[in-house]
Order: structure tokens, then sequence, then C-alpha cells
């Protein structure tokens, strides 16, 4: 036995000895790792639409029915939370959408109706939220009582602002424009242009043009003094006509699928267009 485990111990040895010992890589050191920002802490919308409405705000359907000014008189509105973020100085700002209302609390907007902006000014004081600023009935926006989707943006440093795209479709037109604001003392309007158009939903052989217009909006320095960003938009512009086959399928024909950019200049009082061209077609 003795013998044996020598053998086996002498053999396993000789083995190590022939095999090509190769050395040992050292490891590579790390790659340097990019510090990521701390991320932002998710504001509770539910929270802020309690602080504005108060028991007006039912948080089982996430709505709140207030009273608005509108044309000059008073009528119930359903009240939705959009869109929210904190400024650099730590208030938050809450745009929220108001539809007519039936007397149940519905949404009775019609596809005519615009939305209604309204924009409150909260700040966090210890374990609630103050209301600083209600502006109500900012402007009407958009269509079955929708005002749209909500960009924030930076003006011009130390300028806050947004853009609200908006619009509608109406028997397979749709068009969305973009309207902007200032988040000054006071929520201010600085215009707006059209930004997207399509009459895809209206398109076959009988329509001598169809088209898919949509535009990338995007700030710049700007090229004379004003104290704002001048916006670019870049679009893409597709024109198409459509012909039927014989089995009933419709064959797109592309006539031009183009690029185009507008240039667009805050005058003092709004932005206007200061150089290119807005392919986007009125409906």
């Amino acid at each position: 036995m003795k013998n044996l485990v020598l053998t086996l111990f002498v053999a396993a040895g000789l083995a190590a000895c022939n095999r090509e010992e190769k050395p040992v890589e050292p490891p590579k050191p790390a790659a340097p790792v990019a510090p990521q920002p701390a991320a932002a802490a998710k504001i509770d919308s539910a929270e802020l639409m309690q602080a504005v409405f108060g028991a007006a705000y039912k948080t089982a359907d996430k709505k709140a029915i207030a009273t608005l000014a509108i044309d000059g008189g008073e009528m119930p509105h359903v009240m939705t939370a959009v869109a929210n973020t904190q400024l650099p100085d730590g208030r938050v700002v809450l745009i929220v959408n108001g539809a007519v209302a039936a007397d149940d609390g519905s949404n009775m907007a019609s596809h005519a109706d615009s939305g209604v902006l309204n924009v409150y000014l909260l700040q966090r004081a210890g374990d609630h939220w103050t209301v600083l600023q209600r502006q109500q009935n900012v402007a009407a926006l958009g269509s079955e009582g929708f005002i749209g989707s909500v960009k924030w943006v930076t003006l011009a440093p130390g300028k806050p602002g947004f853009i609200v795209s908006n619009g509608g479709v109406w028997q397979g037109y749709a068009i969305t424009h973009a309207d902007i604001f200032e988040l000054g003392a006071n929520v201010r309007s600085l215009g707006g242009f059209n930004e997207a158009s399509t009459n895809e939903g209206a398109c076959g052989p009988a329509v001598d043009e169809c088209w898919k217009v949509d535009g990338d909006i995007s700030f710049a320095a700007e090229t004379q003094q004003s104290g704002y960003n001048d916006i670019v938009v870049n679009f893409a512009d597709k024109r198409y006509t459509v012909t039927e086959e014989k089995n009933g399928d419709f064959v797109e024909h592309v006539k031009s699928n183009t690029k185009a950019s507008a240039r667009y200049h805050f005058n003092g009082k709004e932005y206007d267009l200061a150089s290119g061209a807005n392919p986007v077609p009125d409906i």
C-alpha cells in the first residue's frame, strides 16, 4: 500500500514538471467609472394635487373637481395632473389639465373642446406642501378636453419654461402645435408654431397628395441678442400618393422624402421665424 501511494505521488510530481508553467497576468485595473448624477427624488403628483385641491381631490380615481372661471362664468372642470418638475431653487411646478365636467364629475368634453392649462407653484414645508401660486385658465389648448404633452425646457440661463405639444385628429387629418411658455413671476406665453401634421388617416387613391411631417425641437445659442435661446426645429417631410392593387391592397409611391429646418428667434414678445421654413401643412 505504501509503495502504491509513493508511486502515485512520484507520477503526479513528474506530470507537474512536464507541464508548461504560464506566468499569471496581473489583474487589469478597473476602467474608471464616470460619476453618475444623483437621481432626483420622484415627486408624487397625488401629493401635489391634494395640496392644491384639498378635499376636492379624489385619490381613488386620481381626479379633482374644481370650479374655474371660463369665459367670464364659472363651471365645474375635471382636473388631472399632466406633469411636474422641480426648479433649481427647490420650488415645484405642477401642470394640471382642466376639462368640462358633467354633473357626476366625468369628462364631458367634446371633440371640439380644448383643454384648459393650469399651472401651480408649490414648495415643500416640512412634511407637507405649500401652494405658493395658482395660475388657472392660462390657455385653452388641444382638443377633446386635453391640452397635450409637456416638455420642460430652459429658455435661457435662469429662465425655465415648457412647451406644450397639442392638437387633434379630424377625419384622418392630424396636427400638432408647439406652444411655448416661460415660468417667470407669472406664466407667460411666448408664441408657438406648427410642429407636425399628417393626413395618413385619410390617405387613399382619391387623395392627390399624402404627407407626414414631423418636427424635432432643440435649442441653440441666439444669433442676435434677445436674452433667450433660439429654437431650432428639424423636420422630416414625406410626400406620397397611394394606388390600389387588384387585390385591394394600397401601394405607396413616394414623391419626396426631404429634410428641412426652421430657426425661431425671440423678438421681445414671442418667438417668430428668423430663417429657414416650416413645411408643416395646416389642416
